[in-house]
């Protein structure tokens, strides 16, 4: 995940609507001149931060007469352009295009090569620089691209949009002791008299600018073998060992086994290299040079929480070998077919690997992000031309969002027809670009079905199924029926009603039965024989369907399908409504299920559900957990539930959880913060100690700067600004710093609010852009309007890609509410406690009928 995708997922740059005023559709660009060459030829000096050099472009005509071709370059300096073979033009450069004019015109097929000679110096993005520091000395020393969605411009002349492919020649020029790295396969590498030395890269499959990568610095190597002759490595900066790659990146060779089986379909590139850097936000899956964060790198402790969403991770990346390089969007409004197979394929690679649970999982998390974003945020349909930028549209909608809709095609086709098509239009369209039509032709080639209306309503339309649903048993009839509604129409969304098929599902001792059935109108009744009153009723019980369901059977069933459900997603689903109704005899169940469970996905939901039910039958049940739990995939997920609630039990089982629990740093990171959030009784001199102490890989010392700012505490303040400095403490977790201090501001008064806020202002300046970027992050959690003028003045030194966050950020802070202060949250802190203690007045007051 990027940083982008998880300052989105906080709400940073989220707005009650998809697009702001004035967003336009945007288009493919005409390519009547059409770079299909570049060879790069660069010197880069990390330690001056620039690159220079030319970049020479072979320029194809696609029109007998054109002459004109425009290349984005952001910001280049000494910029000259000539034709190679001497011929005349016309060029002029306005600091965003060059744009060039042959005097004379092209034929159909006459190739042209174009010089662009250049420098860039610290650009603003696309091309990173690190060196030790005075104050970080054990800083790595690299430069490496990253351009995801157009920020290739900023260092490289070219038509920064997917459907321009040029093959790629790399000439780069630097330290003879560093490792050299881009896309494609190594020629030869030629040392140089004055300590340098030029390598040259080949790309021969065509690829475009945001794929287009490389790296070079003093980095660690691990070898891993190959896969069909094609080598495999990993790399990262000195602070990782190769260890530490291999435990991070060995499975890559299982999984290119299983991929290229499961497309039928070799792998297409010359290597597969992953490369792991801090900074970097994410991972990105450029072509044969894949590039990673190295926040993900794996070492021991991390490997106990981490692996498995590592694994998914490196899996993701992979498929976009195919769904993204080998296959290419012709525009960023079909993403989907890129990002949405991506996070597909994880599922898939589950299901195969690790078997249904795991897929069934898979599903039903993917579903509920993406409806968490749908319901919290907005709707937009899947694959949509009207954006603020391409970079937009990289959300919930089209990673998790686009997913549990291709998995729902699959069941709509069926396997078999589902996996020909998939496996014919991977043969069809590699090495070529598509459209979202080109992969619905395929599939109804191979199914003989039309799928216009399926995809105009589940990829082109907006929204999902909302479904409410009863059930009632007549013993006399010994007929069961059931009675759904859709409740999620909404002209002013326009979110209409859908027409689909789904389950229904009944146990009757101990077996499954189930029905299809097709939804079509806002209510239907199926009324079902049935020998006996079902032991368990469900909607989609083979989890196939994007919806949501509103599905309370009764306590009864409920706690049967919570112990006897086979499938994961029923014992969630019945986990989830029996906490709902605040009962203690359903929590006590859910607790009791939880010791048995031995799925850890079903345990991360089920504590998700103990912490919002409210009461202390839950408080109780989540103080117990805390002291058995072992697990690091569910540890993190369950500390944070108890940290929902300020009480005694909780801060005395997460002080244990501290003292005597697993090692595992994620974990222990949350644990801190949920101390934080008990407030008065948080013990705040340890709070002190943990947040002032750098952790391995920052994680833990992250949260304990969350705690101090959780507290709300007036005390956190000069350690918060203390830690904020460049210098203080590691940069792992120094931007946490700037985030806890716009969360500290939302709630302080007014002098102390002025000095987090003035802060906040002076770290948009830092420089570690990832401090930067939780500035903003800080001063718009503070609903700071003081600091629009900062916020714009360090926005207008951005790419436009990064411009368009900055944006949304502003108009978050405008359409804010004035900062509650510090009075009115206890109040609001004092009437959520007043609400618990009168639900657990009530548990016991239930417990005393139950008893008589």
């Amino acid at each position: 995940m990027t940083d982008h995708a998880r300052l989105n997922e906080m709400g940073i740059y989220h707005s009650a609507d998809f697009t702001m005023p004035g967003a336009e559709a945007h288009y493919p660009p005409d390519l009547e001149l059409e770079p299909v060459h570049l060879d790069i030829a660069l010197r880069v000096d990390v330690a001056k931060l620039t690159a220079e050099g030319g970049v020479t472009s072979t320029i194809r005509a696609n029109r007998t007469g054109a002459s004109k071709i425009s290349l984005h370059a952001a910001d280049f300096e000494d910029v000259d352009v000539r034709d190679a073979d001497g011929g005349k033009l016309t060029w002029n450069y306005d600091g965003k295009q060059i744009h060039v004019e042959w005097d004379d015109a092209f034929e159909h097929g006459d190739e042209r090569k174009l010089v662009v000679r250049y420098k860039v110096e610290k650009p603003v993005t696309g091309l990173f620089f690190s060196n030790p520091t005075k104050e970080y000395p054990n800083a790595g020393t690299w430069a490496a691209t990253d351009h995801e969605t157009e920020r290739a411009r900023h260092w490289l002349p070219c038509i920064d949009l997917p459907n321009v492919r040029p093959t790629l020649s790399f000439h780069l020029t630097a330290e003879k002791s560093f490792t050299i790295l881009a896309n494609g396969e190594l020629v030869k590498e030629e040392e140089h008299d004055d300590g340098t030395k030029t390598a040259h890269w080949e790309l021969k499959q065509r690829c475009p600018s945001y794929l287009t990568c490389f790296a070079l610095g003093d980095f660690t190597r691990c070898d891993d073998g190959e896969h069909n002759g094609k080598p495999i490595a990993y790399f990262s900066s000195r602070e990782f060992s190769a260890e530490d790659l291999k435990r991070t990146f060995g499975r890559t060779g299982s999984m290119l086994d299983w991929i290229t089986k499961k497309l039928d379909d070799p792998f297409p590139f010359p290597k597969y290299f992953q490369f792991a850097l801090p900074g970097i936000g994410g991972a990105m899956e450029n072509i044969s040079l894949v590039s990673w964060d190295d926040m993900l790198v794996l070492d021991e402790t991390l490997a106990k929480e981490w692996t498995w969403q590592l694994d998914q991770i490196n899996l993701h990346e992979m498929a976009h070998t195919w769904f993204g390089d080998h296959i290419v969007c012709r525009d960023f409004a079909h993403a989907w077919l890129k990002e949405s197979w991506a996070v597909y394929t994880e599922t898939c690679y589950l299901e195969d690997t690790k078997g249904a649970e795991e897929r069934d999982y898979d599903f039903f998390a993917n579903l509920h992000n993406y409806i968490a974003e749908a319901d919290g945020s907005y709707v937009r349909p899947i694959a949509t031309r009207v954006f603020d930028h391409s970079w937009s549209m990289y959300d919930r909608h089209l990673y998790p969002g686009g997913a549990v809709r291709l998995h729902m095609l699959r069941h709509e086709l069926g396997d078999e027809t589902f996996w020909a098509g998939t496996r014919d239009y991977v043969k069809k369209f590699g090495g070529k670009t598509v459209e979202t039509d080109d992969f619905r032709r395929v599939m109804e080639e191979h199914s003989g079905r039309s799928l216009v209306k399926w995809f105009d309503q589940w990829i082109f339309g907006k929204g999902y199924p909302s479904l409410k649903v009863s059930f009632s048993y007549d013993a006399k009839k010994k007929e069961g029926t059931f009675e759904i509604e859709q409740k999620q129409p909404d002209k002013k969304k326009g979110v209409p009603l859908f027409d689909f098929v789904t389950d229904l599902g009944w146990v009757i001792d101990g077996k499954l039965h189930t029905r299809e059935i097709r939804l079509e109108r806002d209510k239907h009744a199926f009324t079902i024989k049935m020998d006996s009153d079902p032991e368990q009723v469900r909607l989609d019980p083979n989890a196939r369907t994007v919806c949501k369901i509103d599905f309370n059977p009764g306590d009864d069933k409920l706690r049967k399908q919570l112990t006897d459900a086979e499938d994961v997603v029923g014992r969630i689903l019945a986990a989830q409504e029996l906490c709902k109704t605040g009962k203690r005899k359903n929590i006590e169940a859910v607790r009791d299920a939880y010791r048995k469970e031995k799925f850890w996905g079903v345990r991360v939901r089920m504590a998700g559900a103990l912490g919002g039910a409210a009461s202390h039958t839950a408080v109780e049940a989540l103080a117990d957990l805390l002291g058995v739990e072992q697990d690091g995939m569910v540890c993190e997920t369950l500390v944070r539930a108890a940290g929902k609630y300020r009480d005694p039990l909780i801060r005395d089982a997460l002080q244990r959880f501290l003292e005597k629990g697993p090692q595992l740093y994620r974990a222990r990171g949350a644990a801190w913060e949920a101390l934080g959030a008990q407030r008065q009784n948080a013990p705040f001199e340890q709070l002190i100690e943990a947040a002032k102490q750098d952790t391995p890989l920052g994680w833990e010392q992250q949260g304990a700067l969350r705690s101090l700012a959780e507290t709300r505490d007036a005390k956190a303040l000069p350690v918060l600004l203390e830690v904020s400095k460049n210098g203080a403490t590691s940069n792992r977790a120094r931007h946490v710093a700037a985030l806890a201090l716009g969360t500290f501001a939302h709630y302080a008064e007014t002098h102390d609010r002025e000095q987090a806020v003035e802060r906040l202002k002076d770290l948009l300046r830092d420089p570690t852009q990832r401090v930067q970027k939780m500035a903003v992050a800080g001063l718009r959690g503070a609903g700071a309007t003081e600091a629009l003028g900062a916020i714009q003045a360090y926005g207008n030194a951005l790419s436009e890609q990064e411009q368009t966050d900055i944006k949304r950020a502003m108009a978050g802070i405008r359409a804010s509410t004035k900062p509650k202060s510090a009075g009115v949250d206890k109040q609001l802190d004092e009437f959520r406690e007043t609400v618990r203690k009168l639900n657990d007045r009530i548990e016991k007051l239930e417990s005393r009928l139950d008893s008589e």
